[in-house]
């Protein structure tokens, strides 16, 4: 849970529409496959250790027609109308329920109640939840002291009006401003190391996912043909899995080289799958 509210991001209704879907989906395909079952219904009993199998397709003769073991293919087909039948009714009315709740549900109450307060009395109220941009404003204002530059370091400047150091970052840092994607620039982060009782990084961005208010580590290897360059990526990414920071969880990797220099596409992507 993080610092600026008492309750995670709802989400919920989102969810239950993503799952009403896929339930109505497979509601549609038991319907078709039971429009193709056979007539009746399976009866089973068992004499000694063997099953023995009876189609019963008159309701005035309970007992059925027995099917012998030749034709047990028909058994598979009664035993798997029988069991969508029942499983169908309980997923329609599934559906009912979820449908009904996504109509009634309102998760913006929380922030609405905190949005339609007055500025005088906001000053005073801790949130229990913040509206995205209010989030972000919050996260954002966390004051810290990055990385020093160099004296002879050139000089890239981001659309927001930091300084930065390659023209890389400069794309990195203006896509993520245009998706509205929160970030802090080379935001230190103190790391346990083997030998050390912790040492401080400085990865390239930490960015937020508005929608989960998680944080992600965003680093960018910009000279992966130079071999002294890649030993020193691959033992900060060590370090970071020593951590239990992995690619893909909350590290964003991105890499280029001489020849394949960075792709602004590529980066728009991995915005899109991990911070949006």
């Amino acid at each position: 849970m993080n610092n600026l509210e008492l309750l995670p991001p709802d989400n919920l209704q989102q969810q239950m529409q993503s799952y009403s879907e896929r339930l109505f989906s497979a509601i549609i395909h038991l319907r078709a496959s039971l429009a193709k079952s056979p007539a009746g219904r399976l009866r089973t009993a068992t004499r000694g250790n063997k099953a023995r199998f009876y189609h019963v397709t008159d309701p005035k003769k309970p007992g059925g027609s027995y099917i012998p073991r030749h034709e047990e293919s028909l058994a598979a087909k009664l035993a798997q109308k029988d069991y969508e039948s029942t499983v169908l009714a309980k997923m329609e009315r599934h559906l009912e329920l979820i449908n009904q709740f996504i109509e009634d549900y309102a998760p913006q109450a929380l922030d609405d109640a905190f949005a339609s307060l007055s500025d005088c009395r906001r000053q005073f109220v801790t949130p229990v939840s913040l509206p995205n941009e209010e989030y972000a404003k919050r996260w954002l204002a966390c004051p810290y002291k990055g990385k020093p530059f160099l004296d002879n370091a050139p000089e890239y400047t981001t659309a927001h009006g930091e300084r930065v150091r390659s023209k890389s970052e400069v794309i990195i840092a203006d896509t993520l401003l245009r998706m509205g994607i929160p970030y802090r620039y080379e935001f230190p982060l103190k790391l346990k190391m083997p030998h050390e009782k912790s040492a401080t990084f400085f990865p390239d961005f930490t960015c937020l996912n508005l929608r989960t208010r998680e944080e992600f580590l965003w680093e960018h290897f910009g000279m992966m043909d130079d071999s002294d360059y890649v030993h020193k990526a691959m033992h900060k990414l060590d370090n970071y899995e020593r951590n239990g920071i992995f690619p893909g969880k909350r590290l964003i990797v991105s890499r280029e080289t001489a020849e394949k220099p960075l792709n602004a596409k590529t980066i728009r992507n991995l915005a899109e799958e991990y911070l949006r």
